[in-house]
């Protein structure tokens, strides 16, 4: 199971409400007597896959922080602690919803995407044949690092305190050692490689004996890379002149690799324009290429010409859980034609083009209703004409509305598996190009317009979204981890909310399937240790009658977060149950 790849930090904290620490099985109703949950809150709420990182958030916002402060120290914190699949040695993105001052929100997107080091080229991995896995281990698999860019972006726009001040409390904890969780605990536990490399063992094999859960591990050289970071700014990471520049490219080149001092000097972060649909007469916001948030408002959008109302227990529910897989597969399908914007000059048309009511329309006239197709039924060059111009998720909500769904990653578990001497871990991203021939490792067929190129980012499956009702008040803010399942598990969370009508808790608890038009369609099985049902053996069994090719899976290859408006104003923080250790805060 790989669940590195994009993190998503949603911390939900509300100003009034104990932090919760209670994590038996039976409180993940979330309202159990004697469980502290559900966590709500009316100034602010922040969910993540770590309690201590949500509580983090929310002791930011009582400070006199915003959203944008807790979401930078969320992810440090994060990263600190969850390094198998977060730190800032990776890359992603982040979709803002801020005050403008007349009473109404704006909206951006800040890409933080890792790209191909400037020596990169479209073989880069293709030449070493089909059985290489040189895209996933060693240097050669890390890209130019972002998640200090786009944190730096996030809080130099938005931000209110201090920069040194949102890095402290993942400072203090790197240097003075944080429990390790089950789920970190889990991820050691595989991971024996570590042994054979002195700076990964000094952390998490200490003489020679892997931390099991109740451990207390320390990462003191990352601690001082955070505190360099924290009080010299982001040159303290990017500058060729500096130390930890230094030390990071040495690192990657010794295993192979081909980042340069010039390739981290010269990387950005980019501001773009999110997209957005009406649905519902709500609004949703989310992410645009190189992430795939418009292939969750293109499903959407296709869906609603259907009554999506319909309850678990509805027969109707058949139907309806049908067209929205059918609806989803024509998404993924138009996913094989996005790609970097800067390199692929027709995206951001395509993209502005599929979320019309005209193009949603003709989509779903070709959904059948007594029937699903083969793959090459969906490709959307079959009724759209082309033009010659060619993810850990966290969520934080303050008091003003402010909401920042960030997301992530360095890829799969552990990522590279490189570690430099500044104690930091970096990531693999670069497998999420397509190389002929080859599938990545999340299973989506090489696409030639997503072939490596230099300083061109990786399409992601990151989908960060935000929506809100008639009037502009937020509704939910969320997203996922899971490579190729955040797609499906921020849909789902979407629509469980604004369909079925389920709080923010209910709809991050509730049973997921996944298709990503690979000819397979899974099911959760049933987990009572986290509260998930399962599917209904009914509709799934319509489902496969209806030709699909259905298999189950056990619950967590998505992990979601999502902080959701209640009907009196305040937030519901929800962390999901799939990571053992995560839970919101609010006051």
């Amino acid at each position: 199971m790989i669940l590195c790849y994009l993190i998503p930090f949603i911390g939900l904290s509300t100003l009034a409400t104990a932090h919760p620490h209670k994590r038996h099985s039976e409180c993940f109703s979330y309202n159990v007597q004697g469980c502290e949950y559900p966590i709500i809150g009316r100034n602010g709420a922040a969910a993540s896959e770590i309690g201590t990182c949500s509580e983090i958030a929310i002791d930011i916002l009582e400070k006199g922080g915003n959203a944008a402060d807790g979401a930078v120290a969320m992810g440090t914190c994060v990263g600190v602690i969850s390094a198998y699949h977060s730190g800032i040695g990776g890359g992603g993105f982040s979709l803002v919803r801020f005050p403008t001052g007349n009473g109404s929100h704006g909206y951006e997107m800040v890409d933080f995407r890792e790209t191909l080091p400037a020596a990169g080229n479209a073989t880069i991995f293709s030449q070493y044949g089909p059985s290489q896995n040189k895209s996933l281990y060693g240097g050669l698999a890390v890209g130019v690092p972002g998640d200090l860019k786009g944190w730096w972006t996030l809080h130099s726009r938005h931000g209110k305190l201090p920069w040194h001040t949102v890095f402290q409390p993942a400072i203090n904890l790197a240097r003075n050692g944080f429990i390790v969780n089950r789920d970190l605990a889990e991820e050691i536990a595989i991971a024996p490689w570590m042994l054979d490399d002195p700076l990964w063992a000094e952390i998490y094999y200490p003489n020679g004996t892997a931390l099991v859960e109740g451990d207390t591990a320390y990462r003191p050289k990352y601690a001082e890379t955070l505190e360099r970071i924290a009080n010299e700014g982001i040159g303290a990471f990017y500058n060729r002149s500096s130390s930890i520049a230094q030390d990071t490219v040495k690192a990657i080149q010794s295993q192979g690799g081909i980042l340069t001092l010039e390739d981290l000097e010269g990387y950005e972060a980019i501001v773009r324009t999110p997209a957005n649909i009406t649905y519902r007469g709500k609004r949703i916001f989310s992410t645009v290429a190189p992430s795939s948030g418009v292939v969750v408002l293109s499903a959407l959008k296709i869906f609603e010409g259907y009554d999506g109302s319909a309850k678990d227990n509805d027969p109707a529910i058949n139907l309806t859980t049908h067209r929205l897989l059918e609806a989803t597969e024509f998404a993924y399908g138009q996913r094989s034609t996005l790609a970097d914007p800067g390199f692929v000059a027709n995206v951001t048309y395509l993209e502005q083009s599929y979320l019309t009511n005209a193009t949603a329309a003709t989509v779903r006239s070709l959904i059948n209703d007594t029937a699903t197709y083969p793959v090459t039924y969906y490709d959307p060059s079959t009724y759209f004409p082309s033009r010659e111009s060619g993810t850990s998720h966290m969520a934080i909500v303050d008091g003003d509305g402010m909401a920042v769904s960030l997301t992530t990653t360095v890829n799969t578990i552990w990522g590279s598996r490189v570690i430099s001497n500044s104690g930091i871990c970096f990531n693999n991203e670069l497998d999420d190009f397509g190389s002929p021939g080859q599938l990545n490792a999340f299973g989506f067929a090489a696409s030639p317009i997503n072939y490596p190129a230099a300083g061109k980012r990786p399409l992601s499956s990151i989908s960060s979204s935000i929506a809100e009702d008639e009037d502009g008040n937020l509704l939910i803010a969320t997203g996922s981890a899971g490579g190729s399942q955040i797609i499906t598990a921020t849909l789902q969370q979407l629509y469980h909310y604004l369909d079925q009508g389920l709080n923010s808790t209910a709809s991050t608890v509730h049973s997921r399937w996944h298709d990503q038009l690979g000819g397979q369609t899974t099911f959760e099985l049933p987990d009572a240790a986290f509260g998930i049902k399962g599917y209904d053996n009914g509709t799934v069994a319509y489902l496969k009658g209806l030709g699909y090719n259905v298999t189950y899976v056990t619950p967590g290859g998505s992990v979601s977060q999502a902080i959701g408006r209640l009907e009196d104003g305040s937030y519901l923080a929800a962390s999901d149950p799939r990571r053992i250790s995560g839970y919101g805060a609010a006051f």
